[in-house]
């Protein structure tokens, strides 16, 4: 029973990471295993680290060993590696399901899903503030640094021209393929390996390092963080394209899997640190960070049009016509049908949040 239990606690985690303004750190909290998840991780040294390549090594050598299998399950037990492994079992089952829909209601409801998200943000700044015991006046200062740090970052990143640096890349890599075949039209050759994919991969690693640390702080949204630096659909997009087993997707997926492994080793002392000795100041800041965002997450956005977009699917760059990309300029939108519903399902997150926030508070009570 607490194996289904924990399963489906981590099903909850990661249906929260995947949602911007839901926070997976306020679901530890509210599952009252915030501590516990922190300190399995605070746990993992080099030692142990030894000790389970050791162990993961006679596993392979000899895995029907019932002295190995024993051995691999009380080191697994005595670190709580299990509850630990069940959770991130359930997140994944979730994440991987739910980041097709996602997807589709980025690319086909983008107005209205920010609203949705909007919503959830702008109720989940009370976690912050009802985690700061009394606020003083020099908070202020913290709180603003979040929120002007949060809108520096997003007005940097355009969506619009990341997918057209994307694109002009992946078109040399088109033409040169073209070419290659008109010349060579019989030589049976493989197309060009595409070249620079290294900083993508790169790139990938660190947004995995810096929205893990976010994910585990309460009120925090990872997705919030990916969305901010800008990956938030080239994750989705990857995830939803597993079951293909495109190999770019794949090595995408690594290097941000990687990011997190990292990251969450380093950040979570420094975290943890932090809380303890900058507790106020902390929570400050992320009450900036999280006003800031809002910025980022207004639901109408100046539409741009790219003509002729180059793509790469399973190592193979195709081309897409008349692409619409919402770009990271606000605008005040047209009175018309689509208000109507974006104010919906703005109340709609709003009225969850807040069903979360009481939640919690009736947990801490």
């Amino acid at each position: 029973m607490n194996n289904i239990k924990d399963l489906l606690m981590g099903v909850c985690l990661g249906a929260a990471n995947i949602i911007p303004g839901v926070s997976g750190g306020t679901f530890l909290l509210i599952f009252n295993i915030y501590e516990r998840v922190f300190n399995i991780i605070n746990c993992i040294s080099r030692p142990l680290l030894v000790q389970a390549a050791g162990l993961a090594g006679r596993w392979l050598r000899h895995p029907l060993q019932k002295h190995t299998f024993g051995a691999v399950t009380s080191f697994c037990k005595e670190n709580d590696f299990a509850f630990l492994f069940k959770l991130i079992a359930g997140a994944i089952i979730a994440i991987v399901g739910l980041s097709t829909v996602m997807k589709h209601l980025l690319t086909h409801y983008f107005s209205l899903t920010y609203a949705f998200f909007f919503g959830l943000i702008l109720v989940s700044i009370l976690i912050p503030i009802r985690l700061i015991p009394r606020f003083k006046i020099y908070l202020l200062g913290f709180a603003c640094l979040g929120a002007a740090l949060t809108v520096m970052v997003y007005v940097q990143v355009n969506p619009y021209d990341r997918m057209k640096h994307k694109s002009d890349f992946y078109q040399t890599v088109y033409e040169s393929r073209i070419h290659a075949q008109t010349d060579r039209p019989d030589n049976g050759a493989a197309p060009p390996a595409l070249p620079g994919a290294g900083a993508e991969y790169l790139y990938a690693a660190l947004c995995g390092a810096v929205s893990i640390s976010a994910m585990v702080l309460p009120g925090i949204s990872g997705s919030l963080v990916l969305i901010l630096m800008g990956a938030y659909y080239d994750v989705l997009s990857a995830i939803s394209a597993l079951p293909f087993f495109r190999v770019e997707a794949i090595l995408y997926l690594g290097c941000f899997g990687l990011g997190i492994l990292v990251g969450g080793l380093l950040f979570a002392r420094l975290i943890s640190f932090v809380l303890k000795a900058y507790y106020d100041a902390t929570m400050a800041f992320l009450l900036g960070l999280m006003l800031g965002s809002l910025w980022a997450l207004w639901p109408f956005k100046q539409v741009a049009v790219l003509h002729t977009q180059y793509v790469r699917e399973n190592s193979i760059v195709t081309r897409l016509e008349d692409v619409v990309v919402y770009t990271n300029v606000n605008v005040v939108p047209a009175m018309d049908g689509q208000v109507g519903w974006a104010v919906v399902l703005f109340l709609a997150g709003c009225g969850i949040m807040y069903g979360f926030v009481r939640v919690q508070e009736t947990k801490a009570a």
